[in-house]
């Protein structure tokens, strides 16, 4: 299994690695900090160079436990040293809307108890799912202006790990309607300094205020007690 440096640092943009195998234009390396896509949200992409050949990674997926880049070419084979780059800002703005979607889902599960039914976050735009019976907009602006205010406070956000049995001895860590679904032995967890921490194994800005403004940009009536909000970063 590939060494997952963006769990460590989702700062680093750069980084030395070596190919452990190819099948075609599917390349996995002993280390990358390419985010493969999960938990709703995007994948990174960026390049994988060898000497003078430079390959773009388009996908970054996980299969069968390793961390999967495809890139645009074959060419790439096993025991070559490459240099490998993120498309910075990319991966910045799924950093700031990952960050927002847990400012976000930390109000509204801790502060007006509702759970989080589903979420997807793109360089563009966020997406989170809440079971809610109906359709409350005043109560989804007061989320939003709460939201604003955390911001303002510019909380810092640091990283740390738990024992599952630690882990799961803290029911506010885990706030997806379907619970905790993944059965390993340590847990990542985001903290909010101050606010709110979650299990969470993706990629996050230092404070708050790098998150910029989270604007409401939309709601939508998915099902029986399934209402998705839409929001977008300025």
């Amino acid at each position: 299994m590939a060494d997952a440096l963006y769990m460590e640092d989702s700062y680093l943009r750069e980084w030395d690695a070596k190919v452990v195998s190819t099948k075609g234009k599917y390349v996995v390396l002993d280390r990358t900090a390419f985010f493969p896509r999960g938990g709703g949200v995007e994948f990174d992409t960026g390049t994988i160079g060898r000497n003078a050949d430079e390959f773009r990674v388009v996908f970054t997926g996980k299969f069968d436990g390793d961390i999967s880049h495809e890139v645009d070419r074959e060419g790439l084979a096993a025991g070559d040293s490459v240099r490998c780059a993120l498309d910075w800002e990319r991966r910045y703005l799924l950093m700031r809307h990952h960050t927002a979607a847990h400012v976000l889902s930390g109000i509204f599960h801790n502060e007006f108890g509702l759970k989080i039914t589903g979420n997807n976050l793109t360089p563009e735009k966020g997406r989170i799912d809440f079971d809610m019976e109906t359709m409350d907009m005043p109560l989804i602006e007061r989320g939003f202006a709460r939201a604003a205010e955390l911001v303002g406070q510019n909380l810092p956000v640091r990283v740390y790990s738990l024992s599952r049995e630690e882990a799961m001895a803290k029911k506010e860590l885990f706030k997806l309607a379907i619970g905790f679904p993944h059965d390993i032995p340590v847990l990542r967890i985001v903290e909010i300094v101050g606010f709110d921490a979650q299990a969470d194994g993706g990629c996050h800005v230092r404070s708050l205020a790098e998150i910029g403004k989270i604007v409401l940009a939309g709601t939508d009536n998915k099902g029986k007690s399934n209402r998705r909000v839409l929001f977008r970063l300025e």
